[in-house]
């Protein structure tokens, strides 16, 4: 396979795909929450695709932009910044029609919570968390 040569991937496409790095979600829970196909996610997200063994540059439409921003928390500011006005729009529109957030993304912003919650406790021993709480314990008892 090619390198993906500079200048090849869209910024939204990077922008998207940093929000999701450091989101703790799976493709497979961005994809339930915006209802998207899950390859739609990753390649919105890669913002290329291979055609005959070389890297092609793939701007996703707007919907897809909107509902990934959305699930991911990236601002419709952000993508009118990024040159993608159509998707903000279609941001606040949803936004104003359902007041709270869809229960698939809720649970989607849950599912990442746990993960990186998953992530920071494996990073400590059991013993090492046990007297990171009795330390505050201690520290709350003055």
């Amino acid at each position: 396979m090619a390198d993906i040569p500079e200048g090849l991937v869209p910024i939204e496409c990077k922008v998207l795909d940093a929000a999701y790095r450091t989101s703790g979600l799976t493709v497979q829970a961005i994809a339930e929450a915006s209802g998207l196909p899950a390859p739609t996610v990753r390649t919105a997200l890669a913002g290329y695709r291979y055609r005959n063994g070389e890297p092609r540059r793939v701007v996703p439409p707007d919907p897809t932009v909107a509902r990934l921003a959305s699930v991911l928390g990236v601002s419709a500011e952000t993508l009118t910044g990024l040159g993608r006005e159509q998707a903000a729009a279609l941001m606040d529109e949803e936004h104003h029609r359902a007041a709270t957030p869809r229960a698939a993304e809720a649970q989607a912003a849950i599912e990442g919570r746990r993960r990186l919650a998953e992530q920071v406790l494996a990073v400590f021993s059991t013993d090492e968390l046990r007297a990171e709480v009795q330390r505050r314990e201690r520290e709350q008892r003055g």
